[in-house]
């Protein structure tokens, strides 16, 4: 990590009895989980705590009343930023200072005693100005909040479609795209000489403001402000219900998927003991059959022993010799006595063993029977389960989502038409306050913002290399528009494909920029906020983000990250979904649950 560069370590949201926290390490950062869980306010709240102006209230924050935000610099300095949850200014403290200091909220060109400056001379871009006209040839002082949106890409501006270098503001896109220009360039705008113009015309202005507030007029046509807030009432109650709906179908496919693991574990047990089983029938028909025979053997020796021991002794029938002639001194009847006790005492002993043998076999058959009808349970089981999980996740589920989806554009369409009906009370006021200076005429003169070709040609060349080794589709054919200000791949606009699509062009973007002031030595804040960049795997778009969704470019998005961005730099990642398996080692991992029972439920 750069010594002009820092990264995060700390988010804490603090009250009066409790705290809670996040924390972020060098290398690649996932904070994963299902919706609804705080994921994409955490990047709200990075925003806001990096001079954003307000952050967004939600019951959630009931019982916290600041945040926290702890800062590292590549010198392996630290500072922690507090703020309230109402906005206002900074407190900083610092780890090799005492005590602490206060920093405005608001940026001042040059001093370091506001957020933006302090942060900027952190980064070595404190005095520095970009050109905010380019009609004019009028400057402004950089501020912090010209190089946030580049590095903290939130969840709505990931997926849009126009440039990933503005915002889609009118009257800030000269600056923004000036922005982009330094740090690829590390030379400001400061060189640009501003006439001094000592009578301002504002007939050019007021002109502006009626094209401006007449294109607003067109764009909301027959639109009433008070419809559109009672029917973006309605939807957020609706999106509401079809996110829990959601949330809850997707807690079922996790059950499900884990019902069925368990079912084919328990399956494999009872097949190998029924297998074991068969194999100690087959030893145990051995083992009785050498009991027969030993049986068969023994009760021969008892029988012939038996009768030897009970015959009269009588003259020889051969030579006629009586029974005290016959040498009978080596024939020993005690001897005798002893093998037949012998062999009978045997023959009980085996008998036992055999009768104990026969009993184990019965138990055995019973215990094969009692899991052959498990086993059938347990098959039963395992098809109601297929069934549910086909059902869960049936089109229908999908088109679920898809819906989801078109009811959140249609919110922010609504508000953005409601946004419009502010935008247009101002510039009316504005015009009306510009109508009453009566200013005349004064002179203009022009200046130009561009990215040189040079530049805007390596740039193109490190997104198509970081697209090539993420395995995008196609031949990843990169070119710098600066009509657009945004990038053509393989001849096709980079706005005009699928959400999906655009969202990780738009990472690829942000990391190529990140990549392209390391590799070259040029100012960068060195970390990057991506929110939902893989949105193609959770909600896909069209056809486009079908084909992404069935590449390996999640397996190959993670490893190039690890393999890049494993130190020196920080790249924290949103998502719905984990990583992939063979990714976990190598990244810092936080995931929401959603479950009070189970691990981290949320981020509050």
């Amino acid at each position: 990590m750069s010594e002009c560069s820092f990264q995060l370590r700390r988010v804490q949201f603090s009250g009066p009895t409790d705290e809670r926290h996040v924390d972020f390490f060098d290398g690649v950062n996932v904070i994963c989980g299902s919706s609804d869980t705080g994921k994409s306010y955490l990047a709200e709240t990075i925003d806001y705590m990096l001079g954003g102006s307000e952050l967004r209230k939600i019951d959630e924050l009931v019982g916290y009343d600041r945040i926290t935000l702890s800062l590292e610099s590549g010198s392996g300095r630290q500072w922690d930023l507090e703020r309230s949850l109402n906005g206002g200014g900074f407190k900083l403290i610092e780890s090799d200072q005492e005590g602490s200091t206060v920093l405005k909220a608001t940026h001042s060109h040059g001093a370091t005693d506001n957020l933006s400056g302090f942060l900027l001379d952190k980064l070595g871009l404190l005095g520095k100005k970009v050109l905010k006209s380019a009609a004019k040839s009028t400057l402004q002082s950089l501020g912090f909040r010209n190089i946030a949106r580049l590095v903290i890409v939130q969840e709505e501006e990931i997926a849009t479609k126009g440039s990933p270098f503005w915002s889609g503001q009118f009257t800030t896109k000269t600056s923004e795209l000036s922005t982009v220009k330094l740090l690829v360039t590390g030379m400001d705008d400061s060189a640009i000489n501003t006439p001094v113009v000592k009578v301002i015309d504002n007939s050019g202005k007021i002109s502006l403001l009626d094209d401006l507030i007449a294109e607003l007029s067109v764009d909301l046509g027959d639109s009433k402000r008070e419809e559109l807030e009672i029917q973006l009432e309605k939807l957020g109650a609706t999106l509401e219900r079809h996110r829990k709906s959601i949330a809850l179908n997707e807690e079922l496919i996790s059950e499900l998927l884990e019902r069925r693991q368990n079912n084919v574990f328990q399956c494999q047990l009872v097949s190998e003991r029924l297998d074991e089983i068969a194999d100690l029938f087959t030893r145990f028909d051995l083992l009785r059959d050498h009991y027969d025979v030993d049986l068969e053997r023994l009760e021969a020796i008892k029988e012939s022993g038996s009768m030897l021991v009970y015959v009269d002794e009588v003259d020889c029938p051969m030579c006629g010799a009586a029974p005290c002639n016959q040498h009978l001194e080596d024939y020993d009847e005690a001897d005798l006595r002893s093998a037949v006790l012998a062999a009978s005492a045997e023959i009980a002993k085996i008998e036992q063993l055999r009768r104990d043998l026969v009993l184990t076999i019965d138990e055995l058959k019973i215990e094969a029977e009692e899991l052959s009808r498990g086993y059938s349970s347990r098959q039963k089981e395992y098809g109601e389960i297929e069934v549910s999980l086909k059902d869960a996740l049936s089109p229908r589920k999908d088109e679920d989502k898809i819906d989801f989806e078109k009811l959140v554009e249609l919110r922010q369409d609504i508000s953005k038409n409601i946004n419009g009906f502010e935008r247009i009370e101002q510039l009316t006021q504005r015009k009306l306050a510009l109508e009453k200076e009566g200013s005349s005429s004064g002179g203009k003169t022009t200046a130009v913002v561009s990215i040189p070709d040079t530049i805007g040609n390596s740039l193109s060349d490190k997104i198509s290399s970081i697209l090539n080794d993420w395995n995008f589709p196609g031949e990843c054919k990169v070119v710098f528009d600066k009509g657009s200000s945004d990038f053509i791949i393989d001849g096709k606009p980079r706005g005009s494909r699928g959400k999906g699509l655009r969202s990780i062009t738009h990472a690829a973007v942000s990391l190529g920029l990140l990549e392209y002031a390391q590799e070259n030595s040029l100012p960068h804040p060195g970390f990057l906020v991506l929110d939902s960049p893989l949105l193609a795997y959770f909600a896909p778009e069209g056809d486009d983000d079908l084909l992404l969704r069935g590449s390996n470019l999640k397996e190959n998005f993670y490893e190039y990250l690890i393999r890049h961005h494993g130190s020196g730099s920080q790249i924290v990642i949103i998502e719905n979904q984990h990583p992939p398996q063979e990714a976990l080692p190598s990244v810092h991992l936080t995931v929401f649950t959603n479950n009070p029972h189970e691990g981290r439920a949320g981020l509050l």
